[in-house]
């Protein structure tokens, strides 16, 4: 399927489901457990591996944020066949959507404004690495993980700045100069730009380390989903509400808006009901911003969208 095709079967062009033959329903369910069971699985895995002793998950966690996920961004944006346009329009998209959560935020927490910022964090920045990349690749191949690349390179550059200034109030550019996702993400697009290519002596290996990045994403989240607890149950629900379903209507009211159809509108409304990152529990950690809620925020995502991902599957297949 091109990136200007429309989908066929489910959706219709105004982007609200029209009735869909047998063939279709079957072809899109094949799809949604073709791609939920293998993602559900691997962290599985990872919940169980978190069990043993003497499991190190900060290792888990260390490999793929520092060696394979720089590694897979690189792989994947020096070989992307996305254009400049093409590209401009996901990384909007993600930033209105971004943008749009944070303004829900901020209006339910307008009589409790000291709660804005824990809630803040798990509502805007949602999984696009270990879940969203997954999902993609897998609901709609090739193609879907070019995009989903971007979406995610996006996401991971904003959190590690405008997140970290919203865990700690202040800063956040330090931290984002030590990250190697953003050379590695700047070099895969320079590359592909200037249409150059890397020895391969020197590609095989960053290749093989990409092939690693969203398995250890997903075993990573299976491992760090075990020692999350959710304590505050309603908080959670509502940053859920908002992480999904605001970020559900704001992305398909941008898909619409600005007529984005085929691919790069299935990946990007797959991505707007990601669960929050796990990251976030992380930061939330090391600056004191209501770790609990958060917390109970990433738990309560994951376990929604074990439903949002399957329905918006149906929906855009």
């Amino acid at each position: 399927m091109g990136v200007n095709e429309f989908p066929t079967g489910i959706c219709s062009g105004s982007g609200f489901p029209t009735a869909p033959g047998r063939d279709t329903v079957d072809r899109v369910v094949s799809v949604v457990i073709g791609t939920i069971v293998p993602v559900f699985a691997v962290v599985g895995v990872g919940y169980l591996l978190a069990s043993r002793r003497g499991m190190d998950r900060s290792t888990i966690a260390d490999l793929s944020l520092l060696v394979t996920s720089p590694c897979l961004m690189f792989t994947v944006l020096s070989e992307s066949p996305v254009s400049g346009t093409r590209a401009l329009t996901l990384v909007t998209a993600t930033l209105a959507t971004m943008a749009g959560t944070a303004l829900l935020v901020w209006l339910a927490t307008a009589r409790n404004p000291a709660r804005r910022r824990g809630m803040m964090l798990p509502a805007v920045f949602w999984n696009s690495g270990n879940m969203g990349l997954a999902c993609a690749r897998l609901a709609f191949g090739p193609e879907g993980l070019d995009y989903a690349a971007v979406v995610f390179v996006t996401v991971a550059i904003v959190n590690s700045s405008a997140g970290i200034w919203i865990a700690k109030g202040h800063g956040g550019l330090a931290e984002v100069a030590r990250m190697p996702l953003v050379y590695a993400s700047a070099g895969g697009a320079l590359m592909a730009f200037f249409g150059l290519e890397l020895p391969v002596l020197v590609a095989e290996p960053i290749e093989m380390l990409a092939a690693m990045a969203i398995p250890l994403m997903l075993l990573n989240l299976g491992a760090q989903l075990r020692t999350l607890v959710v304590t505050e149950v309603i908080p959670a629900v509502i940053v859920t509400t908002i992480r999904m379903g605001g970020g559900l209507a704001c992305m398909w009211g941008f898909t619409v808006a600005f007529d984005v159809t085929g691919v790069a509108r299935q990946v990007l409304l797959l991505q707007a009901v990601m669960p929050a990152a796990v990251i976030n529990v992380v930061m939330a950690q090391r600056y004191g911003t209501e770790p609990s809620l958060v917390a109970s925020a990433i738990v309560s995502s994951t376990l929604a969208s074990l439903v949002a991902i399957p329905a918006v599957l149906l929906w855009v297949g």
